[in-house]
């Protein structure tokens, strides 16, 4: 017994919970399920499901890896009559030619990398369907052929559109190979204990996490009071950047968001944000430009809760001298290449809070000394792997490779959150606790959507949320916007507008009114 509760009552709670999973994604009514179970508990589970899915109303086809019937699954004799089970390697083919959904039952964690044949065959029939059909195909708890604590993955590991992870989330479902297999994860509560962790343990953001960090509104606020934002970016070919990270912020409840921008990015940026304000900026082509920017900046920034410097500065001469000033270091006008540069002190180093994004993190990484001068800024950092490759001074390759590990060794070196987007996003603290997103997007891949990220984070960042809290719950906020607007026009049709369309519905069922 564990929890108090019987393995028959554990495998119930499974087998029902994947079923109504299956039937919420089918969106219609009862149809032809093909479960693939194997001999051990995960096929188990599968057949409780199969049983749930039979029981409303649904044909059910099992085909079994060394496993002939219910070998102790907790299943109604009555109800396991009606299973037809596959004999055949043709009647498998023909019946994923006809099933409506596919299941896959054959390992879960105490599978292997290295698939059967058999079953590398049954999975290869089941992703043809997918192919010719566009048959959804479930995993139950890990996709089977997926290693459950590393991620690693044999070439035929089953391809799931949805993982329904039973209990407690599988390490590996985050790592490496397996985000391309796992789909979206969907986690089956069985009533189980959540474990003790360690400062070292990945954490996955939850929605009750989030909750926890929104800001409470009173009611006689007003809106300086519940977080003014500064975004300070944008060049001539790159002012949509700004445009759509000070959207984002607003759109989490930043109270004013204000840009900094070359004045002639503002009829353009206006028309479209008629709730913002600007700080104009000089233009490039004048002398001492970035320095006089530098100093209008400056002087906005005293009014604001936090900034977010980077969305499409570009990196033109002038954007070094603008930051060199506004951070309170210089470049070495004689050196080249990464980390060569020695900084040299031009006035008081930033000690504010800030995102720092995109072409603001390019600046960083010209200068080795800056964890040392920014130390008194709270920062929060936002690369993709090639932006945190820079800064540490390796491939984007190296990063991938480890992106775990990449993400808390900059947090720690740095002293700084860093946020690193790829794949699962995680958030690192300088301390070494990892927070993980709990979905892996591939519709995120579009110009726009880290901006938009950056905003989100910023504009709650502006409105008190601590770095860590800020980052993390941007990173939530966003992805439930992701997810909403990619049901309303699909994966490869997402651009970064309907990310930001998708905020204000997600904060707002995170958020209680009453607050």
């Amino acid at each position: 017994m564990r929890a108090g509760k019987t393995e028959a009552d554990l495998m119930r709670a499974a087998g029902y919970g994947v079923a109504d999973a299956i039937i919420d994604a089918r969106r219609g009514g009862p149809g032809t399920a093909l479960f693939l179970v194997g001999r051990g508990h995960n096929g188990g589970d599968g057949l409780v499901a199969a049983a749930a899915l039979a029981e409303r109303g649904w044909h059910v086809r099992i085909w079994g890896h060394e496993r002939s019937g219910l070998a102790g699954a907790p299943v109604p004799e009555e109800i396991a009559a009606g299973f037809e089970w596959l004999s055949t390697d043709a009647n498998l083919s023909a019946a994923c030619g006809d099933a409506d959904i596919v299941v896959d039952a054959v390992f879960g964690i105490g599978g292997r990398t290295e698939l059967p044949r058999a079953v590398a065959r049954a999975f290869d029939e089941a992703w043809q369907a997918r192919i010719d059909r566009g048959t959804p195909m479930v995993a139950l708890d890990i996709p089977s052929g997926i290693d459950a604590d590393t991620g690693t993955a044999d070439a035929h590991a089953f391809r799931a559109d949805l993982t329904a992870v039973i209990g407690l989330p599988k390490l590996g479902l985050y790592l490496g190979e397996a985000v391309r297999h796992a789909g979206a994860l969907l986690l089956i509560d069985i009533g189980l204990p959540a474990p003790e962790t360690g400062a070292s343990d990945p954490l996955l953001v939850t929605e009750a996490d989030v909750r926890a960090w929104l800001p409470r509104r009173a009611a006689d606020t007003h809106k300086r009071q519940v977080g003014t934002l500064l975004v300070v970016g944008g060049a001539p070919n790159y002012y949509g950047a700004p445009r759509m990270a000070a959207a984002a912020a607003a759109r989490v409840g930043a109270g004013l968001v204000s840009l900094a921008v070359p004045r002639s990015l503002i009829g353009p940026i206006s028309t479209a944000l008629p709730e913002v304000t600007f700080v104009p900026l000089p233009e490039g082509e004048f002398g001492g430009a970035g320095s006089r920017a530098a100093e209008l900046v400056r002087a906005a920034a005293a009014s604001a809760d936090a900034l977010l410097v980077g969305p499409g500065l570009g990196q033109d001469p002038i954007v070094d001298e603008f930051l060199d000033a506004f951070f309170g270091a210089r470049a070495n006008p004689q050196s080249i290449g990464f980390g060569a540069s020695r900084a040299e002190v031009t006035g008081a180093a930033f000690t504010g809070r800030a995102v720092v994004d995109a072409d603001g993190l390019n600046w960083l990484a010209r200068h080795d000394n800056w964890p040392d001068r920014l130390r008194g800024a709270a920062l929060v950092l936002t690369p993709h792997p090639g932006e945190l490759g820079r800064l540490l001074g390796v491939e984007a390759d190296a990063i991938v490779a480890r992106s775990w590990e990449s993400a808390r060794e900059a947090a720690a070196r740095f002293g700084q959150v860093v946020v690193l987007k790829h794949a699962h996003t995680v958030v690192a603290e300088p301390g070494g606790r990892l927070l993980v997103a709990p979905q892996a997007l591939p519709s995120l891949a579009t110009a726009g959507t880290g901006d938009v990220l950056a905003g989100t984070i910023a504009g709650l960042l502006a409105q008190g949320l601590d770095p860590t809290a800020a980052a993390a719950a941007g990173v939530l906020v966003g992805t439930s916007a992701a997810l909403a607007a990619q049901k309303a026009v699909g994966t490869l049709g997402l651009v970064a507008p309907d990310v930001i369309a998708g905020l204000a519905p997600a904060v707002a069922a995170l958020y209680d009114a009453r607050w």
